[in-house]
């Protein structure tokens, strides 16, 4: 076990973590140690309050490599601020540049993301780990407060819990050294401490994940698993129970990480679902992730139902579990509010959340109700847009602008104001409107579809619901009506139905059925009779004798199994088909009308991921095509070559103690990258497109023909530009049977 430092150097020079360093500043000056921060000159610091004594070096800030370089002198001077040192925290993703030429050149200091509560301390073997991208933080107090209420629920059921936080560090795209922070934070994850230090939920692991705000939700997600995988000492998750939070960050996380054997459960809170599912990488990583959890939960109805809908191989899977509260601390007020003039919102300060709407809305009120104020408690990309607009309202002076709070301050917030204003168009749950109706807070609430299910039944007895709208007059019409129906509120009625609803009680058991129950399986399909003799069917007359003699081979040599029985069979052909989505229905309604379903395709991956049916039978092309002579060369001159030696070079100048070695590869590598994807796209593809249904066709006849029952084949279905030759060539052989585009299934077999 590391000492206790004495020294230590802070940097942070990003706008981002202010809340962070200077409760981190404050947490090391009470255990008396010596803080030395390194911060820009931005706005956003200073106005900031440090404990008396730090020692405070203020940087230039025209970009973010102005800072970092100016930030790498100061720490370059051996008189200066690293002499003695035994510490060097690094607050935010801009300092990541300066902190790695600092960890260079004294190998003796000690690194770290946050400052560690017992120095040299790693993540622990539980019997519960949770893994959460979400959870109350020094720079969010607030962030994912639903996660120790659920693990609080369960608690006394686990020996052993250990909670491991990737917590998002953002940095802009755009920045002018973006390439420099990524890479240092890479090198600086290998040897940066994480913290660790017990809670009453267990075992508590922050993990910093730097992120670029280009919005890749897959690069985001693969971002959490390696920073977490640094930080486990085998690699792995070690805990035979494993509940993640959100699909695509906790849920990708422990699929990746999970040990063999481990269940793994999944919460899913996400309101921004539809933009997962945009992206194709996030989206197979998203299945991915769906496909190994033993049981997958959503908050709300609504968002189980989004899950299904996207993937409805899975619903069997898919249950509703919201969120825990512990309304022990949420304890009702003396006396309910005489009026509703005292608005409250708290959560994130974004778009997303509608407090742009409230905020006019307010200003509406407020022109009529001289007593009428608003209290804004959270952080977000809206803080600056809500102070210019608070600067220019003759009513801003009733408007109170303050920084996220600890969750325990949330209960006094709630109990202190009139009213709780939520006008979020789309909500997975909404926490802070059950915590302000347990606490005796009316609400004013958008009928968003969280919103509706959290508040069934209760709407003009814990408050008012309003449409969903852009237009603020519609909270402003919500507003009056509620004053006018106040006196028929029933708040300790509304407060009764939400504990028993989503209190730790009621949450804690249908959570251990989760956890010790297994999994239900997709039903099991009905067996088909036994198959026909093979070599039964004869080529139809009039066929030429090539032909003929084809067809023969064909079907003397299909291996039908048992289980495919007499059925007709249907051969699709999905190359690269435009819409996977409908091939893939149309497939499970040929066999749910009991046909036999061969598929030939190029990417038989993504059929097994959609947990495809016993009786559907995979003929792939992928393997034989990479194989043609063609895409090997271009694939060894264009791209493996070249890459070959691009690694090489990279790895002799990761080692060296200078970035920019490193940097000129990389560099390299994006142009090695983008002139590979223009030749392959404008000049190999350009051409290769043209014969490649002859070569599919090729494969086919050669690998896939004979594996097929043609005489027992009624139709062949193609879909794909690509595989419009296979199913011409296919027709040429039986004339008689059916070729066509039409994804409408034929009647159902008759037994």
């Amino acid at each position: 076990m590391k000492s206790v430092p004495t020294k230590v150097v802070y940097l942070a020079l990003g706008p981002h973590r202010v809340r962070a360093a200077t409760q981190h500043a404050e947490r090391l000056h009470a255990e008396g140690v010596q803080v030395a921060l390194v911060l820009p000159d931005l706005p956003e610091w200073r106005d900031v309050t440090l404990p008396p004594g730090s020692t405070v070096r203020r940087v230039g800030a025209a970009d973010s490599r102005a800072a970092a370089r100016a930030a790498r002198q100061l720490l370059r001077d051996d008189k200066g601020l690293l002499r003695d040192a035994d510490l060097l925290v690094v607050g935010d993703p801009y300092g990541f540049p300066a902190a790695w030429d600092a960890a260079a050149r004294h190998p003796e200091l000690t690194v770290a993301f946050e400052p560690p509560a017992e120095p040299g301390r790693r993540p622990s073997p539980a019997d519960l780990a949770v893994v959460t991208p979400w959870y109350p933080s020094a720079n969010n107090p607030l962030a994912g407060a639903f996660v120790p209420a659920t693990i609080a629920a369960v608690r006394a059921d686990h020996a052993r819990v250990s909670v491991l936080h990737t917590e998002d560090w953002p940095y802009r795209q755009d920045a002018p050294n973006v390439a420099a922070i990524a890479l240092a934070a890479g090198r600086l994850a290998q040897r940066a401490e994480p913290p660790v230090w017990d809670t009453a939920e267990g075992e508590v692991t922050r993990i910093a994940v730097p992120i670029s705000s280009h919005r890749d939700y897959a690069a985001w997600a693969l971002g959490h698993v390696e920073a977490l995988r640094r930080t486990l000492a085998t690699g792995r998750i070690e805990a035979p129970l494993v509940h993640a939070h959100t699909g695509i960050y906790g849920g990708v996380v422990a699929q990746r990480l999970a040990r063999p054997g481990a269940r793994v459960v999944v919460t899913e809170h996400a309101s921004f679902l539809r933009q997962i599912f945009k992206q194709p990488a996030a989206r197979r990583l998203y299945e991915e992730a769906l496909h190994r959890a033993d049981v997958f939960l959503c908050v709300s109805p609504h968002l189980r139902d989004e899950v299904a809908d996207e993937f409805p191989h899975h619903a069997h899977k898919l249950q509703v579990l919201p969120n825990a509260i512990d309304f022990s601390d949420f304890t009702p007020r003396a006396q309910p509010p005489r009026d509703l003039l005292r608005w409250l919102y708290v959560g994130r300060l974004s778009e997303q959340k509608g407090v742009d709407r409230l905020l006019a809305a307010f200003f509406a009120v407020a022109a009529e109700e001289r007593a009428a104020t608003l209290t804004l408690v959270g952080a977000g990309p809206l803080v600056e847009r809500i102070r210019e607009e608070v600067a220019r309202s003759p009513y801003g002076d009733r408007v109170d602008l303050r920084p996220a709070v600890a969750p325990t301050e949330v209960p006094e917030l709630m109990r202190t104001h009139d009213l709780l204003v939520h006008a979020s168009p789309a909500e997975t749950f909404g926490m802070t409107v059950v915590e302000a109706v347990a606490c005796g807070t009316p609400v004013l609430v958008a009928a968003s579809l969280g919103a509706q299910e959290t508040l069934r039944g209760l709407h003009g007895r814990a408050g008012l619901m309003v449409e969903v709208s852009a237009d603020p007059s519609v909270l402003v019409d919500g507003f009056r009506e509620l004053r006018k129906r106040f006196g028929e509120l029933d708040l300790p009625a509304a407060r009764a139905t939400l504990v028993e609803r989503y209190g730790q009680e009621t949450v804690a058991a249908r959570l251990r059925e989760v956890y010790a129950t297994a999994p239900a399986g997709p039903a099991t399909a009905p067996a088909a009779p036994a198959p026909a003799p093979a070599g039964s069917a004869t080529a139809p007359a009039g066929r030429a004798a090539g032909q003929g003699a084809v067809v023969e081979a064909a079907t003397a040599s299909a291996a039908v199994p048992a289980d495919r029985g007499q059925a007709p069979r249907v051969v699709v052909v999905a190359i690269s088909p435009p819409q996977f989505k409908l091939v893939r229905q149309y497939v499970r309604r040929l066999v749910e009308r009991g046909y036999g379903v061969d598929v030939i395709t190029n990417d038989p991956l993504q059929w097994r991921r959609s947990d495809i049916d016993e009786r559907i039978r995979l003929l792939p092309l992928d393997a034989a095509e990479r194989r043609r002579p063609v895409l090997w060369a271009e694939q060894m001159f264009v791209y493996r070559a070249p890459g070959k030696a691009l690694s090489v070079a990279r790895s002799r100048t990761r080692g060296a103690a200078a970035l920019w070695p490193e940097l000129a590869v990389n560099r390299l590598e994006r142009t090695h990258g983008s002139v590979a994807r223009w030749f392959h796209t404008s000049v190999f593809y350009a051409g290769y497109r043209v014969v490649r249904p002859r070569v599919l066709w090729r494969i086919v006849r050669r690998e896939v023909l004979p594996k097929l029952d043609l005489a027992r084949t009624e139709r062949v279905v193609v879909a794909g530009v690509f595989g419009v030759s296979i199913g011409w060539q296919l027709g040429r052989l039986r004339p008689e049977m059916t070729v066509t585009t039409s994804l409408v299934p034929p009647d159902p077999v008759s037994r």
